[in-house]
């Protein structure tokens, strides 16, 4: 039976990649892939300084990745579809059957509230919980606080799940010697910080008349673009990779072909058009999937006017890195104290990348036409060649 290696682990990562890549939700944007990354990394630091096993590491790493694949099937029941899933990956890649089921219970122990059973359980448990204890925890509590608001949208505040998990982070205890003595400390403070900030959020909504309208406009907002910017980020990640994919193996064709001619061009002249053929297609496609990836920076002229005027965006760094910085400060704070003028740039800002992005998917569908009916039209080159042209003896 099959132990789990670094290849397995390796193939694991991909695995999770893809799965969350192609059918998790767009409302999930805590629980993805990089979160499971994460505590991957925070599993390795905790496991280290438990003096976990080679062995150990491993399991807890296949746990780690596997701990958010069952939120592409329910928010609810995800640890159970995550122990699910990964058993029927390390079945189908022959692992042992031990060692399978002790990553199952593993994850459904972090469910919460977490119930770990053995010590790297416990490693799992407090490295999914790490985050609060770290410096990113305001930016990570908040993605978790809007995925959490989104599975509820229309009966609860945003502000209710807020208290929710500042109450539960309150009463949380790590579990490890590591958890408890380094990032007990870090987490109550920045649980601190989160109280104290929603304090201050209360008392702005009661100021502004707007305690019980549920979640608020500017919330609902931030929510939007958040997901949205995220969507975006992700989407010009896999066109840049298979525009990357498209230039590598065609690169390679062409060094290959050349290499190939510049030792043999003589012996090689009865296929020198087919040959030309292929070198023209992988060129194009080349040239075409580097216009995909090639940055193209657009700037814009104005004056001091223009931006009284309110018509410059000042979040683009093309139009920002033109100003003094104390000019820069000074127009920036007067931006963002006009909520509909920064909400206006902010919907300008996706439109644009919007158009970006569908450019940038046209150039990459022609680089793979190019390169799909260039390989089937050389191949009936070929085939002419050696039928008509160049027939053999």
């Amino acid at each position: 039976m099959r132990k789990i290696n670094d290849l397995l682990i390796t193939e694991s990562e991909k695995y999770v990649s893809a799965l969350l890549a192609e059918k998790l939700p767009e409302n999930i944007i805590y629980h993805n892939f990089n979160h499971a990354l994460l505590i991957k990394k925070n599993a390795e630091i905790i496991g280290e300084q438990s003096k976990l096993t080679p062995d150990e590491m491993n399991i807890l790493r296949i746990s780690a990745l596997f701990l958010n694949a069952g939120y592409v099937n329910s928010y609810e029941q995800s640890h159970e579809e995550s122990a699910g899933i990964a058993s029927a990956f390390l079945a189908e890649r022959g692992a042992d059957q031990a060692i399978t089921g002790h990553v199952s219970e593993i994850i459904r122990s972090a469910r919460m509230p977490q119930s770990p059973k053995d010590k790297i359980a416990e490693v799992l448990c407090d490295a999914e919980m790490m985050y609060i204890a770290t410096e990113e925890a305001i930016e990570q509590f908040d993605l978790l606080v809007d995925e959490t608001a989104t599975q509820q949208p229309n009966t609860r505040k945003r502000q209710f799940f807020e208290k929710g998990w500042i109450n539960f982070f309150t009463t949380h205890t790590y579990f490890t010697d590591y958890g408890k003595a380094v990032l007990q400390p870090q987490k109550e403070a920045n649980v601190k910080r989160l109280s104290e900030r929603m304090i201050r959020q209360k008392l702005l909504d009661k100021q502004e008349g707007i305690e019980d309208k549920g979640l608020t406009y500017s919330r609902g907002v931030e929510t939007m673009f958040r997901i949205t910017a995220r969507n975006q980020i992700n989407l010009n990640s896999i066109a840049d990779n298979k525009s990357n994919i498209l230039i590598s193996v065609n690169a390679i064709i062409i060094s290959i072909i050349i290499t190939m001619l510049a030792g043999n061009i003589g012996s090689m002249a009865k296929d020198i058009i087919p040959i030309m053929v292929l070198l023209v297609i992988c060129l194009a496609t080349i040239i075409i999937a580097i216009l995909s990836t090639r940055p193209n920076i657009i700037t814009s002229n104005f004056n001091e006017e223009d931006i009284k005027n309110k018509k410059v965006d000042l979040i683009f760094f093309g139009n920002f890195i033109k100003l003094d910085f104390d000019d820069y400060l000074t127009d920036l704070k007067e931006m963002l104290k006009d909520d509909d003028h920064l909400y206006s740039i902010l919907i300008r800002n996706q439109y644009e990348l919007g158009k970006i992005l569908s450019k940038k998917f046209r150039l990459v569908r022609m680089a793979y036409n190019v390169f799909m009916f260039g390989i089937i039209f050389t191949v009936i080159v070929f085939i002419l060649n050696y039928l008509i042209i160049n027939p053999p003896a």
